[in-house]
């Protein structure tokens, strides 16, 4: 039997407390939706005195593609301004904007995995808070590929990036309010911050054992599995040369290219005897992205046991074994293939894969992926420890 679970936006009666008879500023998209499948921004601007909207990425309703610039613009059903706080200008809102506010709300579905911008969007959102003075409340959602696991690799401290940050491992395993109380207390941001809990999730859940619908986080994350996987394929983003899977109805669950000894790398794969997951060879025609149009041969990645998958681990022992039968065919990006915007004091990252593992060493071929993942094993377990503090679940 299912978990029935009730998100932030859903608990009516604490919400009530926070914010009625308040002006409020939401912070939303079109994945924030309560257990009735109503958009956030229609309950709270039905319920309460809603003054301005602030979109991150694909709108307030989801209405706009990734890395669609639109500033400003007036949601339709409410007639209220709305305000992008992501784009190559800024990554948070001004003063300005937020000054027909009197209380902030934020409430976006995020993905478990540190490269996903909602959290950075957050945390730039609680540190404009805290310089105007206006108190914040997180509506908290749970992580969809649970809160226990923690894979990858960590940020080190002086990467602030659109993509890592905060000396977060790749999966994540808190939830958004919880990363927005650990933000607070290890980073010793000032903000007035309440997160209104989840009711009914144990952080052992992943979300298909809950009630709640899916809806589509991002348009390549269609399911729970995706999810899972993106925890590690998404750094073949980096791989100008190689397809993971964007442009079909699998990303993340396919990888591949044109040139590629797909029925080999099977092979090796199988030899590796990873656990919880298979692999086995596949042809495909991506609609987008890279080699659209293009017969690629390629591999589909299986999840057998999501409870013993380590879809970090999968992900770079595929581009390892990628690299060993194909070392020529390997293109890495720069850092122009990502959204990312540019930050302050950061570590100047030249490859998107070196940002996206937070780690330049593997692409300059000093480690494998065992070899990284080992490299990060002291950080992953300070970091367990770090964020222990912070979490309002339990297993």
């Amino acid at each position: 039997m299912k978990a029935k679970v009730w998100n932030g936006l859903d608990r009516l009666d604490v919400l009530d407390r926070l914010l009625k008879g308040r002006r409020v500023g939401l912070v939303t998209g079109g994945s924030a939706i309560n257990r009735q499948h109503e958009l956030a921004v229609d309950v709270l601007s039905s319920r309460y005195q809603v003054t301005a909207l602030f979109n991150t990425i694909y709108g307030i309703r989801g209405e706009f593609v990734y890395g669609e610039r639109v500033e400003r613009y007036v949601d339709g059903p409410t007639g209220l301004p709305v305000f992008s706080i992501f784009n190559r200008e800024r990554t948070a809102p001004t003063a300005e904007m937020m000054a027909p506010v009197d209380v902030m709300v934020f409430d976006i579905k995020e993905a478990g995995v540190r490269y996903y911008e909602y959290l950075y969007c957050l945390a730039n959102l609680m540190k404009a808070c805290a310089a105007c003075g206006k108190p914040l409340v997180v509506l908290d959602r749970i992580d969809p590929i649970g809160g226990v696991k923690v894979e990858g690799t960590v940020c080190p401290a002086g990467m602030h990036t659109m993509v890592g940050d905060y000396e977060l491992a790749t999966r994540t395993a808190m939830t958004i309010g919880e990363f927005a109380r650990y933000v607070q207390g290890e980073f010793a941001v000032p903000v007035d911050l309440t997160v209104v809990p989840v009711k009914g999730w144990r952080r052992s859940q992943y979300m298909d054992e809950t009630d709640l619908p899916w809806v589509l986080p991002s348009p390549s994350l269609p399911h729970v599995e995706a999810n899972l996987l993106y925890t590690g394929m998404c750094i073949f983003e980096g791989v100008a040369t190689v397809n993971e899977g964007r442009g079909t109805s699998k990303p993340f669950e396919l990888v591949g290219a044109p040139w590629m000894n797909a029925d080999e790398v099977v092979r090796r794969m199988r030899k590796r005897d990873l656990e919880g997951v298979s692999f086995s060879r596949v042809y495909y025609i991506p609609s987008a992205s890279k080699h659209r149009g293009e017969v690629v041969n390629g591999v589909q990645i299986h999840v057998l046991d999501r409870d013993s998958i380590e879809p970090f681990r999968v992900a770079v022992s595929l581009l390892d074994e990628i690299r060993t039968l194909h070392e020529d065919k390997i293109v890495w990006a720069d850092c122009s293939a990502g959204h990312d915007v540019k930050a302050e004091a950061s570590i100047p990252f030249e490859r998107y894969t070196d940002k996206l593992l937070g780690d330049v060493r593997y692409t300059a071929g000093e480690l494998d992926g065992e070899g990284l993942i080992a490299a990060h094993a002291q950080a992953r377990a300070r970091y367990i420890q770090r964020k222990a503090p912070y979490e309002l679940y339990e297993s």
